[in-house]
């Protein structure tokens, strides 16, 4: 693809590389929903799942043309190869398509549940305050990771109903341990990002972030290990992947830092797999191969095929 042409500049504004995880993010709460019996209370429930995950991509493809039309100034002395510096498109452009993504995505999930859609105008608030505050102060970086923590939150109360009410649902803790472990991967990941770029980067900020993938491992394992899966070894099973890919990232990934987050940010679905892989090996456990039905399937293949090709679209567009 020529790389200084205009679908290219779209699909690199878009971070379309990233699409894949969210996806998988959204993914991962409808199926923890639907695994409690939320899956039966929609007729057409893969239409719903796909509202959802559409919606998600939308209130992120709109996040990201934001941000470039906000940061259009800086990017000019700092990022001369963006779109909006290079004079590809006129500015009110991308603020247009922010709009409208932002638009569809809220019509989407509250076409599903009127509680999705209140998660997803939690999200366009929280990708406002990052888009005004991201170039002025590091704690921008908790309103980034709220925009990913509320993804599969959003797929959850799309399908389980729950939403503002006085009993507490029986996945809540599932969903709460999944949306820290997206907030702290996205944390640690935005600390890398911007002190690996040091010639000699604080080693407090390095732990920091080290510290933040290890929660996210530790409470997303926890939260499935305390929901009765049949086999501790399933556990493991889920956290691997994502542990060996981190620590690669860490380390044989380190540098240089586009790399580096390039592969953080394609290692997201691995953390809907630590949850997704244990609960589809339980399931398998107690049927037969061809007793497998497309909704464990699904749960079971989509967030790794989610993981390939987010590293696929990496070579068509960058992450970041």
């Amino acid at each position: 693809m020529n790389r200084s042409g205009k679908i290219h500049a779209l699909l690199s504004t878009a971070r379309v590389a990233n699409i894949p995880s969210v996806v998988s993010n959204v993914w991962l709460g409808v199926s923890i929903a639907g695994y409690l019996g939320g899956w039966c209370s929609f007729s057409h429930p893969w239409s719903a799942a796909a509202r959802l995950a559409l919606a998600g991509v939308l209130l992120y493809v709109s996040g990201n043309f934001l941000n470039d039309w906000a940061d259009r100034a800086w990017d000019l002395k700092n990022r001369p190869e963006r779109a909006l510096p290079r004079g590809l498109f006129p500015p009110g452009f991308y603020l247009r398509v922010a709009a409208v993504c932002a638009a569809g995505g809220i019509f989407l999930s509250a076409v599903t549940s009127p509680a999705s859609a209140a998660v997803a105008v939690a999200i366009l608030c929280m990708v406002a305050i990052y888009t005004c505050w991201h170039k002025r102060s590091p704690w921008a970086v908790v309103a980034m990771g709220l925009c990913r923590a509320l993804l599969p939150v959003m797929g959850a109360v799309g399908f389980s109903g729950v939403f503002l009410v006085q009993t507490i649902p029986p996945h809540s803790g599932m969903i709460g341990a999944c949306a820290l472990g997206l907030f702290c991967h996205i944390a640690g990941l935005s600390l890398s990002a911007r002190y690996e770029a040091m010639p000699n980067p604080p080693a407090r900020i390095s732990n920091l972030a080290r510290i933040l993938f290890i929660t996210a491992a530790a409470a997303v394992s926890y939260a499935i290990y305390q929901w009765r899966v049949d086999s501790v070894l399933f556990v493991v099973a889920g956290l691997l992947p994502y542990c060996l890919w981190t620590i690669l990232s860490l380390s044989v990934w380190r540098k240089p830092v586009s790399r580096h987050v390039s592969r953080l940010l394609a290692g997201i679905p691995l953390i809907d797999w630590m949850v997704l892989l244990p609960l589809s090996l339980s399931s398998l456990a107690m049927t037969n191969l061809a007793g497998t039905s497309p909704f464990t399937a699904a749960c079971l293949f989509v967030p790794p095929l989610a993981f390939v090709s987010a590293l696929l679209l990496q070579r068509l567009a960058p992450a970041t």
